[in-house]
């Protein structure tokens, strides 16, 4: 009976959802799922959503959201960037119901909102 215990020990830790770690951050959570997206093959589906507690993420500096999430998939004229959370897309696919994070910079370079949507 005991030597099952830490089979399921195993399993319990693999199917822990990345929310569930409460020492991360938010930017750390959005980098940890950001990078798993990304290295799945192209339009693989995803099941992501966007995040409530936004709020946490004004304040940053560019160059942290940066260092997190790396090069962002869009920037805008505006110089906000939008950060696609989904597989990677083919050249020809647009939109798909997942969430785009838009972090907008004042001209200290801090972030002022974040906003997210999901495409269509």
């Amino acid at each position: 009976m005991y030597r099952h215990v830490g089979h399921i020990l195993a399993f319990l830790v693999m199917v822990t959802p990345l929310h569930a770690e409460p020492n991360l951050t938010l930017l750390d959570r959005l980098a940890q799922e950001l990078k798993r997206l990304r290295s799945l093959p192209v339009n693989t589906p995803t099941n992501s959503l966007c995040p409530e507690d936004r709020n946490t993420l004004v304040d940053l500096r560019q160059e942290q959201v940066l260092a997190a999430l790396e090069e962002p998939d869009y920037i805008d004229k505006d110089k906000s960037w939008t950060y696609f959370f989904t597989s990677p897309l083919s050249v020809h696919q647009r939109g798909g119901g997942f969430p785009q994070l838009t972090f907008v910079f004042n001209q200290k370079n801090l972030v002022t909102n974040v906003t997210c949507y999901y495409s269509r």
